[in-house]
């Protein structure tokens, strides 16, 4: 990092962006700390010092930070936090668990896609707060609805990107594997699997950020416990650092899960061009 200040930005013929591109991820982490505390300071400024904006409605970065102090006070995030980390992991997990398989099969077998495909498709155009009422009617109340919206939103991605990684497999190294006698299971791990792997990483992030907002419109449309909930009574009650507290907690998660699973492709897949970065 005190290199990277002392040399300064080399801009070169490739711009800014190839600079960004060519630093290490400690001064990527540097840049990224710079802008962030700009953007507070600006935003502490025009909201808290000049009061340009209504600090009820958009409050400041300190009034934000003594509204996280509250909830942690009042015990909000310790009943909380662990009810939307419990329904987000069940809910993804099971997304996991179901689109890889399906998404492997719609990818190399024609009637399944057929079939599965347009299904997928329309499920995943519909926003999925329309289902809310559905989950309600066949899960009751609770957790049970909030973990159905997670899969669902989930889901669709992880199927529909490993699906297309299967099919934009090299057909000259699948001949070249069946010439040389190579069975259905070998092909799949020795072939389709690695080269699908990139797509499928693509497909969790994806739904990393789905999955956090089937969650929090879960909470929000009727739940009595979670973050969702949290924003909810806070927002209700002009309580706004609170609200944006709690806000700022679930883009954390979701931007640090988000990094859990670029760190997960690294070390299981180094051949890809994230697994690559160093």
């Amino acid at each position: 990092m005190s290199s990277f200040l002392a040399s300064g930005p080399n801009l070169g013929r490739g711009g800014i962006g190839a600079w960004l591109a060519g630093l290490s991820p400690a001064a990527k982490a540097g840049v990224l700390a710079i802008e962030v505390a700009v953007m507070l300071v600006i935003w502490q400024l025009v909201v808290g010092v000049f009061g340009w904006i209504n600090p009820v409605f958009f409050p400041p970065p300190s009034a934000i930070a003594q509204g996280f102090v509250e909830l942690v006070m009042s015990g909000a995030l310790a009943a909380n936090i662990p009810v939307s980390a419990q329904a987000w992991i069940a809910g993804f997990t099971l997304a996991v668990v179901i689109g890889i398989p399906v998404g492997l099969l719609m990818g190399t077998s024609l009637p399944v896609d057929r079939v599965a495909g347009p299904i997928a498709w329309t499920i995943y155009a519909t926003p999925s707060i329309a289902y809310y009422p559905l989950a309600k009617a066949w899960f009751g109340f609770g957790i049970g609805p909030v973990i159905f919206l997670v899969t669902i939103s989930a889901i669709f991605p992880i199927m529909l990107n490993v699906a297309a990684g299967m099919r934009t497999t090299n057909t000259s190294i699948i001949r070249a594997g069946r010439v040389y006698g190579a069975s259905r299971m070998q092909l799949y791990r020795s072939v389709y699997l690695p080269s699908t792997v990139p797509f499928l990483f693509a497909g969790l992030r994806q739904a990393v950020v789905l999955a956090t907002i089937g969650m929090v419109v879960a909470e929000m449309s009727g739940s009595s416990a979670g973050m969702g909930a949290v924003i909810m009574r806070a927002a209700n009650t002009y309580q706004t650092d609170q609200a944006f507290a709690a806000i700022a907690i679930i883009v954390i998660w979701s931007v640090g899960m988000t990094q859990v699973v670029t760190l997960v492709e690294r070390w299981t897949a180094p051949w890809t061009k994230k697994g690559g970065r160093r």
